[in-house]
């Protein structure tokens, strides 16, 4: 590291905190000129698309099958609050601005503090999707428990990296990818075998938060697989081969055909695809296993359908995406290369921003945001 880098990183959380304030202040200003373009109420303008169904799940609990598409763990907590007197929408913001502060802390330290962790929560905090890190989808929840399961996971303290992993689990289906991965890292990290096999059996835990809510949903709406009836009833998700997904979200992302107003979204999934298979392969070829499976998961999961969707969305919780973006942006550092490289995080960062502006004036004018 250069003395000039040296001598930013004392000032590195300080800025990270500030990077943070400003994405969410960022956001939050641009949900208030939205609403105030269209004469909306501020509840109308952040009232979007899932937070819908997050809400009604609150309000009035699994009432029909394709509520079973969302997991309990963020209608839980609106509902709980509701029960002191708490507006749901309210609660979910709230929650969203904390826990998307719990993430890019634990981000930071994932990252290796310092100059890295900087550029790492900043690449976060301003990721195009952010949006969804600020209203009450569950984005931001599992980033918070998922990313300080791994830190506490890579200190070798197990029980409470399951707990917080069976925390995650409870708010979306990527808690199975973090089960796993966690599971991976259990394996491969050095010890007897006796040893990370109790680190695998502390898994357990989440395992079996998520065979406690099949087992809700078996006795709601009667079939242990009510989550992919869920998916297929909803939102026509059903299995095909990714290379099947990857034409048919070619087609609707206008290569090759014409296109329409959505299929700069269906863009943003192949660069998603892009950048998970990237990073996956990445994390393989430095020997990082868990963290490529991860991503990877993530990646198999989400193109093995009709088309991909929710990649895209989906790409905040990569956090090997991040913790390599910072690493990236100090490796090898030196001479006119610092002056360069310094620039180049400063125009992605700024590219990153613009982006996160308009995807979230896309989802509070209540366009389709993926």
């Amino acid at each position: 590291m250069t003395t000039e880098t040296s001598r930013w990183a004392p000032q590195a959380p300080r800025l990270a905190v500030q990077g943070w304030l400003a994405s969410r202040l960022a956001l939050i200003i641009t949900a208030l000129v939205v609403a105030w373009q269209h004469n909306w109420s501020l509840k109308e303008t952040l009232t979007r698309w899932d937070v819908v169904h997050y809400v009604t799940v609150a309000e009035t609990g699994y009432t029909t099958l394709t509520q079973a598409a969302f997991f309990p763990g963020l209608p839980l907590i609106l509902a709980a609050c509701r029960l002191l007197g708490l507006p749901p929408l309210v609660t979910g913001v709230g929650v969203a601005l904390v826990a998307s502060g719990l993430a890019a802390w634990a981000l930071y330290r994932l990252a290796g503090g310092s100059t890295r962790g900087l550029v790492a929560v900043l690449s976060w905090s301003l990721a195009p999707m952010a949006v969804f890190t600020i209203v009450p989808y569950t984005e931001a929840v599992f980033c918070a428990f998922a990313f300080w399961a791994w830190w506490y996971a890579k200190q070798n303290r197990w029980a409470l990296a399951a707990g917080l992993a069976a925390a995650a689990a409870l708010t979306r289906v990527s808690g199975l990818f973090l089960i796993g991965a966690l599971g991976l890292l259990a394996l491969l990290t050095a010890g007897r075998v006796t040893r990370r096999l109790v680190r695998v059996a502390w898994l357990g835990l989440p395992v079996a938060v998520l065979i406690a809510y099949a087992g809700f949903l078996r006795v709601r709406f009667g079939s242990w697989w009510a989550w992919f009836d869920a998916q297929r009833a909803g939102w026509a998700r059903t299995f095909d081969w990714p290379w099947h997904a990857f034409a048919m979200t070619a087609r609707a992302a206008g290569i090759g055909t014409p296109g329409d107003s959505n299929s700069v979204l269906f863009r943003w999934e192949l660069v998603a695809l892009a950048l998970g298979l990237a990073v996956t392969i990445w994390s393989f070829a430095i020997r990082k296993i868990p963290e490529g499976a991860f991503v990877g998961a993530h990646v198999l999961a989400l193109t093995c359908q009709i088309w991909i969707i929710s990649l895209a969305r989906g790409v905040v919780v990569w956090f090997p995406l991040f913790t390599t973006i910072g690493w990236v942006s100090t490796v090898g550092q030196g001479g006119g290369r610092h002056d360069i490289r310094r620039v180049a995080v400063v125009t992605f960062l700024g590219f990153e921003g613009v982006a996160m502006l308009w995807w979230a004036t896309r989802f509070f004018t209540g366009a389709w945001s993926g």
